[in-house]
């Protein structure tokens, strides 16, 4: 896993989206708003079903594509 931190458009985080997507019971999917405008700009997905974040991708313009992907968390772990 890469120890990369990414740049994010603020420093909140606030979890509009956390998913279940393989129905086991845990989190896998984490949509996050991190400067307060309502808008997800940090997407983390944990692949493998370890409870940990495998990839994470940030869109600092919103414009729908990420600008940056990375293994790992980011620097950006969510709350479990």
């Amino acid at each position: 896993m890469s120890e990369e931190t990414v740049e994010t458009r603020g420093d909140e985080r606030h979890d509009l989206i956390v998913g279940d997507t393989n129905q086991d019971g845990k989190a896998d999917l984490w949509a996050a708003d991190t400067d307060g405008d309502g808008k997800a700009d940090l997407f983390q997905f944990d692949t493998d079903g370890d409870g940990k974040v495998d990839i994470t991708m940030v869109d600092l313009d919103q414009d729908g594509n990420p600008d940056k992907v990375v293994d790992g968390d980011g620097g950006h772990a969510p709350e479990v």
